[in-house]
């Protein structure tokens, strides 16, 4: 018992001390080298990790930002928390449109893009494939924290919460925050200490 409650302090502490330290944001170069080049980072919208060398011609890959670029500042648009890549074509589709998981097959706005990602440019939705869901969910979680982000215009607070406790940091998604961790200094603690019983993160989700 006394255990459960000395782990529980202890992730409590971590999780306010994680979010009071200085961030050091790498420049373009790094960040481009970090994301897009290593392969072991994941890569977003798709079912499984691309190597930047063997893409079909006309692809390529590029700095997708979970929580829009058009709403961040130079120096946050910097965090690579929030920066993964991805393929062109899913990134151009994406734009900055709103996640979210329901698709109306009525409406014929709806395209379905590859790897089993939608998107409706009319109503500026975008529905991601089930395996990116998690990282999003976490991204966006960290972008709040870190920088008293809002969600709303970027996903629904019910989705957000699903996303979040259906899908589990993969082993590609904790060696991307190991990475940025280990590059600016800072932690998301919504990878490293993931855990449905963490009370500290799920207040902190409940008062979003």
């Amino acid at each position: 018992m006394l255990k459960k409650i000395l782990i529980t302090f202890l992730l409590h502490v971590n999780f306010i001390r994680c979010y009071t330290n200085s961030i050091v944001i790498p420049d373009h170069n790094i960040i481009r080298r970090t994301i897009i080049y290593d392969t072991k980072m994941p890569t977003l919208y798709t079912k499984f990790n691309l190597n930047v060398i063997y893409l079909d011609k006309n692809k390529f890959l590029t700095a997708e930002h979970v929580y829009p670029q058009s709403l961040l500042n130079e120096y946050q648009s910097k965090d690579m928390h929030n920066i993964i890549k991805t393929l062109n074509t899913l990134n151009v589709n994406r734009s900055n449109y709103k996640y979210c998981d329901y698709i109306d097959f009525n409406d014929k706005n709806w395209k379905h893009l590859e790897y089993d990602n939608y998107v409706n440019h009319k109503r500026k939705l975008f529905v991601p494939n089930s395996e990116s869901r998690g990282f999003i969910s976490r991204a966006i979680l960290y972008m709040c924290k870190e920088y008293n982000f809002k969600f709303t215009n970027i996903i629904e607070k019910p989705t957000l919460i699903k996303w979040y406790y259906t899908y589990c940091p993969t082993s590609e998604e904790i060696y991307h925050n190991a990475v940025v961790r280990y590059i600016q200094k800072n932690n998301n603690i919504f990878i490293s200490a993931y855990n449905k019983r963490n009370m500290a993160i799920k207040k902190y989700i409940e008062k979003l």
